[in-house]
Formats: structure tokens, sequence, C-alpha cells
């Protein structure tokens, strides 16, 4: 009886070591599973917003340029009208560009072809002008 009785305590000594292991690794996966998502949404909500920046940046440039030129061509009567077509057709492309859907479907798309309406029109005008990104500009001075 004695052999029994030791024997059932030793079971549930190793028993509850192994259970412990297990319970140990299975509490370390779920806090490992919640710090994990937790960085992600961080990580994600850091690069949605410098992404979003800098795609409003790029466009906020190419609109005040436009509305830029827009002044100044309607001032000069001799200005090509292919210009002014493309111009117009510039504005409206941002106009109506999807700022406030990132999952847009086309967003990418509409993103590149307001870029190539914004070169065709600084070609039909012989300007250069030249967006610099965030990550291009060196430092500031004043």
């Amino acid at each position: 009886m004695f052999q029994d009785g030791m024997k059932s305590d030793t079971d549930d000594i190793f028993h509850d070591v192994i259970m412990s292991e297990e319970r140990s690794q299975v509490e370390g996966y779920q806090e490992g599973l919640v710090i994990g998502k937790k960085a992600g949404l961080q990580e994600g909500y850091r690069l949605g917003w410098e992404k979003g920046a800098a795609i409003n940046s790029e466009l906020g440039f190419y609109y005040g340029f436009a509305k830029t030129l827009v002044e100044s061509l309607e001032k000069n009567p001799k200005s090509k009208q292919r210009a002014q077509k493309t111009l117009q057709s510039l504005i409206q492309k941002i106009e109506t560009f999807p700022r406030h859907d990132p999952v847009h479907s086309e967003l990418q798309e509409q993103l590149a072809s307001i870029r190539a309406k914004f070169k065709q029109l600084s070609s039909l005008l012989g300007l250069q002008p030249e967006f610099k990104r965030g990550d291009e500009v060196k430092g500031v001075s004043f």
C-alpha cells in the first residue's frame, strides 16, 4: 500500500511539472500573441500615416502648382488651349482622388495618372518643376 501511495504521489509530482511547463508555454504564446498584435497595429498605423502624408503632400504640391497656373494662364490670352485642357484635367483628377479611402481598388492607378498628367502639363509648358519627397530633403535652412 505504501508503494502504491508513493507511486501515485510521484506521478502527481511529475504530472504537475509537465503540466506546469505546458501551461507556461501556452501562457507565453498567448502573451506573445497579444504583444505582437499590439506592435503590429502600432507599426501599421505609423506606416499608414507616413504613406498617407507623403501622398497628400505630393497631391498638395501638384494642386497648388495647378491652381497657380490657372491664374497665370487666365491672365495670358495667348496661352495654349491644350495646356489649359490638360491643366483642368489634372485639377479634376486631384479633386476626385480617393484620399479618404485608402483601400480604394484604383488608388495607385489614379495616383500614377495624376503624376503622368503633371508631367504632360510640365512638358507642354516647358517647365521643370520637381516635387521633393520628405525623405529626399537633406535639411532645413533659413
